[in-house]
């Protein structure tokens, strides 16, 4: 029997509340903390609705590695740490667990969520004028932003070896 994942269910509680307590109590912490549960938990759900679209359309070229790519990831030696980063689930990119072209979109989805949080972290730098300690936010997010790199370099790694992979099943 799968374990019941309340992670998510918990997120949307907390934007619930914080929106809710926002609203009602006028109060600029509380609507800083529902902007920033808004946009970095119902953003991602769009990007990945869109980078679905764009695998669907053939639009390949987001999806193919550049010859820079592959260099830079050999200097990186990628492949000796990319399996020690942490996953949401590591069964999902199994593709004993499902299809091949299932875990591909889960790999474009990792990629793009990951992503658009490196470029979503920078956006709490625009309300800094209205919290104050600007040095701070800019510290965190530049913080935040690095940390989902390697995720981003990983998935742009292995996508293209998961698409030319020929598996028994494959025709």
């Amino acid at each position: 029997m799968k374990k019941f994942n309340w992670v998510p269910l918990v997120l949307v509680f907390l934007m619930v509340l914080t929106v809710a307590g926002a609203i009602i109590f006028r109060n600029w912490f509380l609507t800083f903390l529902s902007m920033e549960l808004v946009i970095f938990h119902l953003l991602p759900p769009f990007a990945v609705i869109l980078s679905m679209i764009a695998y669907k359309s053939k639009a390949r070229f987001w999806f193919e590695q550049a010859d820079w790519e592959k260099n830079l990831y050999k200097k990186l030696k990628v492949k000796n740490w990319k399996n020690k980063l942490p996953t949401y689930d590591s069964s999902m990119f199994k593709i004993k667990s499902g299809s091949k072209e299932e875990v591909i979109k889960l790999m474009i989805q990792s990629e793009n969520v990951h992503l658009l949080l490196v470029f979503l972290s920078y956006v709490p730098i625009l309300w800094g004028k209205y919290f104050g300690h600007w040095g701070i936010m800019v510290l965190m997010a530049f913080i935040f932003s690095i940390v989902h790199i390697p995720f981003v370099i990983v998935q742009r790694y292995n996508l293209p070896r998961i698409i030319n992979a020929k598996l028994p099943g494959d025709k």
